[in-house]
């Protein structure tokens, strides 16, 4: 993400309000597997402000990938797509994760909490720690369109 030679953390997560039990267990279960994602910001109450300060940690290089859980994943899509370099996507199941990370090189799931099982936080933070890159195709139009953005 960034050019200043720091290699963040790899990846990490961000919840609004308190976790879920079934993320706490998962994040726990992905702990004891040797995988620790890094808590990113805690919202305070503003969920544009908080979404951006996700989105920064990934433009920063903080983080190279991030697993975000709301409850307005529109609404955190359409602020985090605004920080460059974030492809932000929002995902309700395992199945779209994955197509998200491998069509799009999404580097910031958006998943809806509310009903979430232990199994879709689990994988859903596995898929985030792999990451994967955008693809030139996306790439290539991500970067016209954002040319002709203030135009």
């Amino acid at each position: 993400m960034s050019g200043n030679g720091q290699t963040g953390c790899g990846w990490g997560y961000a919840v609004e309000g308190t976790p879920s039990t079934m993320l706490q267990v998962a994040l726990r279960s992905m702990s004891r597997n040797g995988s620790r994602p890094e808590p990113l910001p805690a919202c305070n109450g503003d969920a544009c402000g908080w979404v951006r300060q996700v989105a920064e940690c990934l433009r920063s290089g903080r983080c190279r990938a991030a697993v975000l859980f709301c409850s307005d994943t529109g609404l955190a899509c359409c602020v985090a797509n605004k920080v460059p370099g974030v492809r932000a996507a929002a995902v309700w199941t395992v199945a779209q994760a994955a197509r998200a990370l491998e069509r799009l090189g999404a580097n910031l799931l958006v998943v809806e909490m509310a009903d979430r099982t232990y199994f879709e936080c689990r994988e859903m933070l596995r898929l985030c720690q792999s990451g994967a890159p955008c693809p030139d195709g996306i790439a290539w139009v991500l970067r016209e369109l954002d040319g002709h953005a203030h135009r």
